[in-house]
């Protein structure tokens, strides 16, 4: 008798029945291009629906996701921009020196 469980070479016949008609299907064309489908509707939902989102918090005069991503952004930038011309100032002042 076996050392495998029952329950496991009930899986092991299972899967080496089923794994080549499922590799079939995953590596076929309908089968990228219904994915593709699928990804890019779902990608208008989300972006509809964020929309949507945004407009019920800017009517409660709520900042949006957005909203904040675009100051995260502005805020970087500015960081950014001061590192530089702190950088800057600090190599003038040594010059003078």
């Amino acid at each position: 008798m076996s050392d495998t469980a029952g329950w496991r070479r009930a899986f092991d016949a299972v899967e080496r029945n089923v794994s080549p008609r499922v590799e079939s299907v995953v590596h076929s064309d309908e089968f990228a291009q219904m994915t593709a489908l699928i990804t890019r509707s779902r990608r208008l939902a989300g972006k509809r629906v964020n929309a949507i989102a945004a407009s019920v918090w800017h009517l409660m005069n709520l900042p949006a996701s957005t909203d904040v991503q675009r100051l995260r952004r502005q805020v970087g930038e500015l960081d950014r921009e001061v590192r530089r011309l702190s950088l800057q100032l600090d190599r003038d002042v040594r010059k003078k020196d």
